[in-house]
């Protein structure tokens, strides 16, 4: 079921402006064009959800006692062993661990909606800004609430079932956050079955899209094994004591982990604010397809 014309807003109208949808390669280039001058803004975005994410998550660790890793300490000054296997938790850190969880990942989900958002505004000209993160909390906030909860519900719920359906689940879902954008007054519920609907046919052109750009996090997978399993092939025929070749290994691990997490965290910044934006121009074109957009 598609809805009509009358529920979208002129903000979608003025989007297009051709008779067919890009190819993921047209549209790569678009957002490309789009970001000219929006770039640093979307890292600074990126940043600050970052910031924010392990701000509060270190306040529910304080609070639930995992800080202190919630050990029964025996008066050492650093936990032995048995004290870590020790650990225990009780009822209430538990939950109060759950619920306190829970809202995080509602606040960041949020901020990452209204990141979103922001793409969808610099495609009809305005920059993007860090208000754009603040944008959800303003007005309807239980609705976005809602709407970020459906979302996780259904995924989890077709997860459950297999990965590959919780996988299309998702991607039936990934234009939720945009629908709602253009159609605040739209019922929750709506909202995703009209992204179900756009989606139909093409969450694998959205996969592929999104594909192109998780390409590149195989960098740092393949440094951390193939630089790490050449190192222990080297180590493992060395004439050293049996000691210092574990402790050289052990060296060479934590000093790839913690390359491999650089470089990732590197990628993040540059690829992520290319593909939210190739996101944005991909709900565009499925806006015009579906004859939503007059071009």
């Amino acid at each position: 079921k598609l809805y009509n014309c009358g529920i979208m807003t002129l903000s979608q109208i003025v989007r297009g402006g051709h008779s067919y949808m890009l190819t993921n390669k047209e549209i790569r280039s678009t957002a490309r064009e789009y970001l000219r001058g929006n770039y640093k803004m979307a890292v600074v975005n990126l940043i600050l959800i970052t910031i924010a994410n392990s701000v509060m998550q270190s306040v529910v660790r304080t609070l639930t006692g995992e800080s202190a890793l919630n050990m029964q300490m025996t008066g050492e000054t650093l936990p032995n062993w048995d004290s870590v296997f020790s650990m225990q938790s009780s009822p209430f850190q538990t939950t109060l661990n759950v619920v306190l969880s829970i809202i995080v990942a509602l606040i960041i989900g949020s901020m990452q909606m209204g990141n979103e958002w922001g793409y969808l505004d610099m495609l009809d000209g305005t920059p993007l800004s860090s208000g754009h993160l603040l944008k959800p909390f303003e007005n309807q906030l239980f609705k976005t609430l809602g709407v970020l909860v459906l979302q996780a519900v259904y995924v989890i719920l077709w997860s459950v079932l297999l990965i590959i359906p919780g996988i299309m689940k998702l991607y039936a879902l990934a234009l939720s956050n945009f629908i709602y954008f253009d159609n605040p007054d739209m019922k929750t519920t709506d909202i995703l079955r009209q992204s179900e609907a756009f989606m139909k046919g093409k969450k694998m052109r959205l996969f592929q899209l999104d594909l192109t750009y998780f390409v590149v996090y195989l960098i740092p997978v393949v440094l951390f094994f193939g630089v790490g399993i050449a190192a222990f092939n080297i180590y493992a025929g060395a004439t050293t004591a049996d000691s210092d070749a574990l402790l050289y290994q052990a060296l060479l691990l934590v000093g790839l982990m913690l390359a491999a997490f650089a470089i990732f965290g590197i990628l993040t910044f540059i690829v992520e604010p290319r593909r939210k934006a190739a996101r944005a121009v991909f709900y565009s074109e499925v806006l015009k397809e579906e004859n939503l957009i007059i071009g």
